[in-house]
Formats: C-alpha cells, sequence, structure tokens
C-alpha cells in the first residue's frame, strides 16, 4: 500500500466507516476478554473439582505469642551493642552501655 496524499487525509473519509470501525474493534475486544473470563471460569472448575478429591487440610496450631530469641544472652547483647553502636556513628568500644532491659 502505498501512503499518498488522498490515504492520509482522514477528514475526506466518510464518518459511518470510521464508526465502524470502531464499534467492530470495540465489539472484538469484549468479545475476547469475555471468551478469557469463560476459560479462566471453566478451568477453576475443573481445577476445584480435581482437587477436592486429593486434599487433606492438616491441622491448624495456634499461636499465642512470640517465641522466645533462642541463643545466648550475651550474643543478643552483642548485636544490640553493635547496632547501637552503627547508629551513633561509634565503635563498640568507644560506647559503655550499662544495662539492657526487657521491654514488653
Amino acid at each position: 500500500m502505498l501512503l499518498t496524499e488522498e490515504s492520509l487525509n482522514f477528514i475526506d473519509k466518510p464518518v459511518s466507516s470510521t464508526l465502524v470501525t470502531f464499534l467492530l474493534g470495540l465489539g472484538i475486544v469484549f468479545i475476547g476478554l469475555i471468551a478469557l473470563i469463560l476459560i479462566i471460569k471453566v478451568m477453576g472448575a475443573i481445577m476445584h473439582r480435581s482437587g477436592q478429591e486429593n486434599v487433606q487440610t492438616p491441622p491448624v496450631q495456634e499461636r499465642n505469642a512470640a517465641p522466645e530469641p533462642e541463643g545466648d544472652r550475651g550474643e543478643i547483647i552483642a548485636a544490640v551493642s553493635a547496632a547501637i553502636a552503627t547508629v551513633l556513628g561509634e565503635s563498640v568500644g568507644g560506647i559503655r552501655i550499662v544495662s539492657f532491659k526487657k521491654v514488653d
């Protein structure tokens, strides 16, 4: 298709052909979307049916509180001291921490 001045001039085209093209494109898009929705619903129903046969739900365990950190108290104090020293911009030897208290 050669591009000529007449083919590039959209003002001369009748409005009815432009409207038909617009509606045809819009219709094709919506038909495709509806088909995609139907395909996904059918696949979901098939997967749900096949999944119900073999599913065994494990028992649910309740968690009351956060577990206590497992580790040496000295390791925890060293990690907290290093974090504080980093925030202050000092070395760990350059700060003195007097006490640690657990806050609930």
